[in-house]
């Protein structure tokens, strides 16, 4: 083999795979602190400085940081509203923080030292670390659809309003509510996955072609397609939970609740939720 490849190179290369979730570091009863814990709060306290610094000294005319923080916040509102009218607006905030730690935390698996190092790893390589995210955005969204149209925001799950025009349409009407309830469920896991396999398979990705590139330098285009593929996912974490809250304000009300529900759903799309009584009172 000495006559293909270079004097010193091992064949087959000795990969070091990434572990499926985080390395422990520190345990007090049955409470785990890991690498992936660790590094989570690095980019949040990256974050929290940056829009600290961004904000601390703010001038008519920005320039350096504080014009870059306007910048993105300015962006990421304009992809809010285009996704879900003005009224999405009010959701800018939970939007902007998910993606904006997801696409910092993603772009750590190309960074030297994270994956090499045991107490540096990126958070969202670790599905714990995605799965809490999208608990939060499921317990916000629903929450939000309870706040809107209360105890008939039920009715999307059970309903049993079929049972007037015959048994039969009843239970078609109960079994759909179950099969929106699982739905409802199952975005938590495909949020989940989505996204730590993403992160996962390219930091695999990685280090399978630097084990198999005869130079080390030969695998930044690769580094670069992840970079991207990073961005593109943090939006689409990020995307999904905005239209999730989208769908959460149709109307799932019965009768006049129904009615409620509607001109509230139409209300928020088109903005003028702002002027609505209930919105006010929020």
């Amino acid at each position: 083999m000495g006559f293909f490849f270079p004097h010193g190179f091992e064949y087959p290369p000795d990969f070091h795979i990434p572990p499926l979730t985080g390395t422990e570091l520190v345990r007090i009863g049955p409470l785990s602190y890991t690498n992936s814990h660790f590094t989570m709060l690095l980019v949040a306290t990256f974050l929290v400085v940056l829009a600290w610094l961004g904000t601390r000294q703010k001038r008519e005319v920005p320039s350096g940081i504080q014009n870059l923080v306007e910048m993105l916040v300015q962006g990421l509102d304009d992809f809010v509203v285009s996704v879900g009218g003005a009224g999405a607006r009010r959701y800018l905030p939970l939007f902007g923080t998910l993606f904006l730690f997801i696409v910092t935390s993603n772009w750590l698996s190309v960074t030297p030292f994270f994956g090499q190092v045991e107490l540096l790893r990126a958070p969202t390589s670790d599905y714990h670390v995605n799965f809490g995210m999208a608990v939060i955005a499921f317990v916000a969204y629903q929450t939000d659809g309870f706040r809107k149209f209360g105890l008939p925001y039920l009715s999307r799950w059970f309903n049993f309003s079929g049972f007037k025009e015959g048994v039969f349409v009843g239970v078609i009407m109960v079994l759909v509510g179950l099969i929106e309830l699982f739905s409802e469920l199952f975005r938590m896991l495909t949020l989940t996955l989505r996204l730590w396999g993403n992160v996962l398979g390219g930091e695999i990705m990685l280090v399978v072609m630097s084990g198999l590139l005869l130079l080390p330098g030969l695998a930044i285009p690769f580094a670069g397609f992840e970079v991207f593929i990073g961005l593109i996912q943090g939006l689409v974490f990020g995307l999904l939970v905005l239209m999730y809250f989208v769908l959460a304000l149709e109307g799932h009300g019965e009768e006049h609740g129904e009615e409620a529900s509607h001109t509230e759903a139409s209300d928020y799309r088109d903005g003028s939720h702002a002027q609505h009584p209930a919105v006010q009172g929020a």
